[in-house]
């Protein structure tokens, strides 16, 4: 019975994936267990970083070599036309084959002032009827988006506002409101405590 239960365990440890946290020196790379104020590679002060590395026990996982997922025929793919959300706009709707797809993902770039902002708040009033628009913003506060809107005559009880720069509080909210559109804006503004400090620092 022990060496079973000792068998359970070991088998449910290998499938967790665990995650330790080390220091790393910013300028020359040396890792320590512990934050360090001096590095003793390249005696930097005050280089020290943290980052956590998720490390997977999953030994059990068959070998991707066995996978049924084989490359095919594109010819033997059956096409089927997507249900697009018109924007408002026929130009935008254009560009992206006839409006918004369900589930996909939009990367609206330009110079800053160019009018990316106003543009996707007017999707947002465009949309309108279709369901809630969640916009969420990490660069400008909720009095300077009602300026905007009120600027361009836009009064829309579907549109709600999240001013956050959590993408975990963000999709917190999404859950909880299921809207049927989603702008963030902007999206470099965004972070996760789940991705490692090393990454922030890039």
């Amino acid at each position: 019975m022990h060496n079973k239960k000792k068998a359970i365990i070991e088998v449910s440890w290998n499938i967790m994936a665990k995650s330790k946290t080390v220091f790393v020196c910013s300028e020359c790379g040396n890792e320590s267990s512990k934050w360090l104020g001096k590095c003793p590679a390249c005696n930097s002060w005050n280089s020290f970083y943290e980052q956590k590395i998720i490390e997977s026990k999953n030994s059990s996982l068959k070998d991707k070599s066995q996978s049924n997922n084989k490359p095919q025929k594109l010819n033997s793919y059956e096409a089927k036309e997507t249900l697009r959300t018109s924007t408002g706009f026929g130009e935008l709707d254009r560009v992206l084959g006839g409006g918004l797809v369900k589930g996909s993902l939009v990367l609206l770039g330009g110079e800053p002032g160019i009018g990316k902002s106003t543009l996707i708040l007017q999707i947002c009033d465009k949309v309108k009827g279709e369901g809630k628009v969640l916009y969420v913003s990490g660069e400008e506060s909720a009095e300077q988006i009602k300026l905007r809107a009120d600027r361009l005559g836009i009064n829309n009880d579907d549109i709600l506002f999240l001013g956050e720069t959590d993408i975990d509080i963000v999709n917190q909210a999404i859950i909880e409101i299921n809207p049927k559109l989603v702008i963030i804006d902007s999206i470099q503004t965004m972070y996760s405590e789940e991705i490692t400090a090393a990454a922030r620092k890039c």
